[in-house]
C-alpha cells in the first residue's frame, strides 16, 4: 500500500511538471465522456425508466395488434381486452388505458385543460403504484356510469390546483363541466402508463356513461393495453398465449376483425405508445456515434501520452539501470493515466449534471403533454465510472505498456532513432493518427449525411402551405359543450375570425398535420377485395369547407364540403390520391362508398396528397371527413397575408367574444407546429455535427503532433541531407511525405469504415443515399486539406533548419 501511494505521489508531480498536457488530455476526455454520459443520461431518463413510479418495469410489456409501428392507433376494443385479460395464462395483469384532453372547470373561472386517462380498474394495481392519498378503484367501477364519477387525481395536479390539500379525498371538483368525487391521489413521481406522456387525472372506462357503444362493441379498437409477465414467463411465450387467444375472437367474429390482427408484446423500453418508439430508434445512434469519438480521443491522448513516454525514455532506462523494476515503472506511467481519467471523470460528471437537462431543448413548443429529460442518478454515475475506465486503459496502460518493451542499453544511446523509442513506437504512433484520421472520416460523413437530410426534411414539400398559417386550438368539446351548442359557436367563430383584417380564408378540423398526432381508422371501401392479411386502415381527419383552401392542398376532383353536410344530412367524405388509387383503380372514386366506424360515407372529392407525420413517410391513405357531421376537437386555421403571429391576439380576442370561458390554446403558426416532423433530424445532425468538428479537431492536431515530434527527432538527420546539398524543397517534400502518407492511409480505412456504418443510418436519410458519393468527396477532400495544412507548419520549419546548429547539437 505504501508503495501504491509513493508511486501515486510520483505519478502526480509528473502531472504537474507537465501542466500543458495534464490540462489538455483532461479536457479532451472530459468532453469525450461527457458526450457519452449526456446520451446515456436520455437514454437513463426515457428507456431505462420508461414509467416513473411503476414497479418493475422490465417485466412490463405494451399489446399491439395488426402491423406494428412507431405510432399506431389504440389497437383493441373493450370486449376484445376483456377476453384476453380473463382467457390469458402468461400475464399476472393486463390493464387498458386510453387518453384523452379535458378540463377542469369550476364556476366563474376559465377552464383549465388537463390530460386524462380514462383506465380499467386493475390498472394502478398492474403498475404497482399505491396511492398516496385515499384509493383507487374498484373492479365494479370499470364501466359502471355513476351519477357522481370517481377520479384520481395526479400529484402534480394536487399540488398546484389544490394546493396540496391533505382533505381533498372525498370533494367534489368539475371535469367539463360535470361534477365527480376525488377518491385518491397518486404518488410523486407517477405519471401514467404512455412513456414520456403525462396524465394529471383518471377516470375509469365510462365514468358518464357516454362510452356505452364502444364498450359493447368490438370493432371499436379505443384501447391501448399493457401486461405484466408471470414469473419465469418470457415475452415469447406471451406472445403466443395471446396469439391463440386473438385468432379465437378473430374465428368467432370475423366481421369486426378484418385485417391484420397478429399480436406483438414490446418492452417497454421500445413501446410504440409514448414517446419511447421514437427514442429507441434515435438514442442508441447517437450513443453510437459518442462512442467513436471517445475512441478517437483516446487515440489521440494516447499519442500524446507516447510521446511524452518516449522523451523520458532515458530518465526511465537510467532508473532501470539503478534497479527500479519494469513492472514499478509501468505502474508509475499506468497511474498517470488513470489519474487523468478520473479527473476527466470528475470533470464530465459536473458537465453531464447540465447537459442532461438539454433533452427538452430540441422539442419545440407544441399540444403534446410531453415529459422527456436525461436524469443523472446511479446508473449514470457507474457509466461515466466505466467511460473513465476504458479511457485510462486506452490512453495510459495501453502507451505505459508499450513503452516500457525498450531494452534500457537501446534507450540509453545517442541516436535519436534509439531516443524515439525505436520502430515499435514508431509504428504505434502512426497507427493512432491513421486510426484518428479513419474515426474522424467515418464522423464527417455521418455528420454530412444527416445535416443533408435535415436540409432535404426543411425544404421538402409536405403537399400543403405552411407559410402564413395560424393554428389556435379551442377546447369546446373539454369544456363540456352538446354538439349543437359546439356547432354553434364554431359558427361564429368562423366568422368573427373570417372577418379579421389580412385574413383571407380560414376553416376548422380536428387535426394538424405533422405534429405527431395521428388518427386511423379501419375503411371498408364498396367493392374492394382486400389480400388476405392487407390492412385497411386509414388515416382520417375531420374538416370544415374551405380547409383546402386554408391549406393550399387543390381538390382534383369533385367538390368541397358545404356548409349544408351537416350533422342531419348524408355522410361524406373527401379521400386522398393514395386511397382513390389503392381503392379504386383506373375507376373514378366520386360516388363510391366508405364504411368508417359502423357508418358509411359518400366520396363526394378527390384531393392531391400530403404528409401526415414525417416527410419521409410512406403514402398512406388519407380520409377527410365533414367537421359538422363528427367534429370533436376544434382546431381554427387562417390564412393570412402576413406574419401570421402577428394576427394571433386579434384571433384569441374573436373567440374570447364569443365566450369568454372558452380555453384558447397552442396559438402558433402552421410553420411552428410542423417542427415535431424534424426533432429527431435535428437532434442527430446537431449531435453528429458536433462531434464530427470535435473528430476533425482532433485529427488535425494528431497528425500535427506526430509529424512535429517526429521532425525534430530527425532534425540531425536533415541538418546532413541540407549540408549535403538538399534544397529545401526536398526537405519540405520529405516531411510532407511522411504525414500524407499516414493520411491516405486513414482516409482508406475511414472510406472502408463509413460504408459498413452508413449501412445502419439509412432508414433516418431522406433525399440522400447511404453513400452518397458528393458526400464523401467533400469529405475526403476537407480532411486531406487539414492533414496538409497539419503536416505543412512542421515541413515549414524543417526547411529553415541550420545545419551547423543541428550537426553540432547532436
Amino acid at each position: 500500500m505504501a508503495g501504491l501511494l509513493r508511486d501515486t505521489r510520483f505519478a502526480v508531480r509528473q502531472l504537474r511538471r507537465n501542466l500543458g498536457f495534464t490540462i489538455t488530455a483532461t479536457v479532451m476526455l472530459a468532453v469525450a465522456i461527457c458526450a457519452n454520459s449526456t446520451v446515456f443520461s436520455w437514454i437513463d431518463g426515457t428507456m431505462l425508466h420508461p414509467l416513473p413510479g411503476a414497479r418493475d418495469t422490465g417485466q412490463l410489456v405494451s399489446v399491439m395488434r395488426g402491423e406494428w409501428n412507431t405510432s399506431p392507433t389504440p389497437p383493441l376494443s373493450y370486449l376484445d381486452y376483456r377476453d384476453l385479460r380473463d382467457q390469458n395464462q402468461s400475464l399476472t395483469g393486463l390493464l387498458a388505458y386510453h387518453s384523452e384532453w379535458s378540463a377542469l372547470t369550476s364556476a366563474g373561472a376559465a377552464p383549465e385543460r388537463i390530460y386524462i386517462g380514462n383506465v380499467s380498474a386493475n390498472y394502478f394495481d398492474v403498475l404497482g403504484v399505491r396511492p398516496l392519498l385515499g384509493r383507487f378503484f374498484l373492479p365494479e367501477e370499470e364501466t359502471r356510469p355513476d351519477a357522481v364519477p370517481y377520479i384520481v387525481l395526479g400529484y402534480s395536479t394536487w399540488k398546484t390546483r389544490y394546493a396540496g390539500d391533505p382533505q381533498i379525498v372525498g370533494k367534489t371538483i368539475e371535469i367539463a363541466r360535470h361534477p365527480v368525487t376525488v377518491i385518491g391521489v397518486a404518488p410523486e413521481g407517477f405519471i401514467g402508463a404512455a412513456p414520456g406522456l403525462r396524465d394529471d387525472a383518471w377516470l375509469t372506462l365510462n365514468p358518464l356513461g357516454a362510452n356505452e357503444y364502444g364498450l359493447t362493441h368490438r370493432s371499436i379498437d379505443f384501447l391501448i393495453v399493457l401486461g405484466r409477465l408471470r414469473p419465469g414467463m418470457s415475452r415469447e411465450q406471451a406472445t403466443q398465449d395471446l396469439e391463440t387467444i386473438m385468432r379465437r375472437i378473430v374465428a368467432a367474429y370475423p366481421n369486426d376483425h378484418l385485417g391484420t390482427n397478429t399480436i406483438t408484446l414490446d418492452p417497454m423500453w421500445r413501446s410504440p405508445f409514448g414517446a419511447n418508439g421514437y427514442m429507441a430508434a434515435t438514442l442508441p445512434i447517437l450513443l453510437a456515434i459518442a462512442g467513436v469519438v471517445l475512441l478517437l480521443t483516446c487515440a489521440n491522448v494516447a499519442t500524446l501520452t507516447l510521446v511524452r513516454f518516449v522523451s523520458r525514455r532515458r530518465e526511465i532506462a537510467i532508473r532501470q539501470s539503478l534497479g527500479a523494476q519494469r513492472m514499478q515503472l509501468v505502474r508509475q506511467m499506468v497511474l498517470e493515466g488513470v489519474i487523468l481519467s478520473a479527473g476527466a471523470g470528475a470533470v464530465a460528471l459536473l458537465l453531464t449534471s447540465l447537459t442532461a437537462k438539454t433533452f427538452t431543448r430540441f422539442f419545440p413548443a407544441n399540444s403534446n403533454p410531453i415529459v422527456l429529460n436525461g436524469t443523472v442518478d446511479q446508473n449514470v454515475v457507474i457509466g461515466i465510472v466505466a467511460l473513465a475506465a476504458l479511457a485510462s486503459v486506452l490512453s495510459g496502460a495501453f502507451p505505459a505498456w508499450r513503452s516500457s518493451h525498450v531494452p534500457a542499453a537501446e534507450a540509453l544511446k545517442d541516436e535519436a532513432a534509439s531516443i524515439s523509442g525505436g520502430s515499435h513506437n514508431r509504428r504505434l504512433l502512426s497507427g493512432l493518427v491513421v486510426a484518428q484520421i479513419a474515426l474522424s472520416l467515418a464522423l464527417l460523413v455521418i455528420s454530412g449525411l444527416f445535416l443533408q437530410t435535415l436540409r432535404n426534411l426543411s425544404a421538402g414539400d409536405p403537399g400543403f402551405k405552411q407559410d402564413h398559417v395560424l393554428t389556435a386550438s379551442v377546447g369546446l368539446a373539454t369544456a363540456g359543450y352538446s354538439n349543437d351548442e359546439a356547432d354553434a359557436i364554431c359558427h361564429k367563430i368562423l366568422d368573427r375570425v373570417s372577418a379579421l383584417p389580412t385574413v383571407t380564408v380560414a376553416s376548422l378540423t380536428d387535426w394538424v398535420p405533422m405534429n405527431f398526432t395521428r388518427k386511423t381508422e379501419d375503411a371498408y371501401p364498396e367493392g374492394y377485395a382486400p389480400r388476405p392479411h392487407e390492412s385497411l386502415e386509414v388515416q382520417h381527419t375531420d374538416v370544415t369547407s374551405r380547409y383546402f383552401e386554408t391549406m393550399g392542398v387543390p381538390i382534383l376532383e369533385g367538390r368541397d364540403f358545404a356548409q349544408y353536410d351537416n350533422r342531419t344530412a348524408p355522410l361524406v367524405a373527401i379521400v386522398d390520391q393514395t386511397a382513390a388509387k389503392r381503392f379504386w383503380p383506373e375507376q373514378d372514386p366520386v360516388g363510391r362508398r366508405l364504411h368508417i366506424e359502423n357508418s358509411v360515407f359518400a366520396v363526394i372529392g378527390v384531393v392531391k396528397n400530403t404528409k401526415h407525420q414525417f416527410m419521409n413517410e410512406r403514402p398512406a391513405p388519407m380520409v377527410y371527413l365533414s367537421y359538422f357531421q363528427r367534429g370533436f376537437e376544434t382546431i381554427v386555421q387562417v390564412r393570412t397575408q402576413g406574419n401570421p403571429n402577428d394576427i394571433a391576439p386579434a384571433v384569441e380576442n374573436a373567440i374570447h367574444e364569443i365566450d369568454g370561458r372558452l380555453p384558447v390554446f397552442d396559438v402558433r403558426s402552421m410553420r411552428e407546429t410542423t417542427q415535431m416532423a424534424t426533432i429527431f433530424a435535428v437532434m442527430q445532425s446537431t449531435f453528429a455535427g458536433i462531434l464530427a468538428a470535435i473528430a476533425l479537431i482532433l485529427a488535425t492536431t494528431g497528425i500535427y503532433g506526430v509529424v512535429a515530434y517526429r521532425t525534430a527527432l530527425r532534425r540531425h538527420e536533415i541538418g546532413i541531407r541540407v549540408a549535403l546539398g538538399a534544397s529545401p524543397g526536398d526537405v519540405l517534400r520529405l516531411v510532407l511525405w511522411q504525414g500524407l502518407s499516414l493520411t491516405a492511409i486513414g482516409l482508406s480505412l475511414g472510406l472502408a469504415f463509413s460504408f459498413s456504418l452508413t449501412h445502419f443510418i439509412a432508414a433516418f436519410l431522406y433525399g440522400v443515399g447511404a453513400n452518397d458519393p458528393l458526400t464523401v468527396i467533400v469529405v475526403v477532400v476537407l480532411l486531406a486539406a487539414m492533414s496538409l495544412l497539419a503536416c505543412y507548419f512542421p515541413a515549414r520549419r524543417a526547411t529553415r533548419v541550420d545545419p551547423v546548429a543541428a550537426i553540432r547539437a547532436s
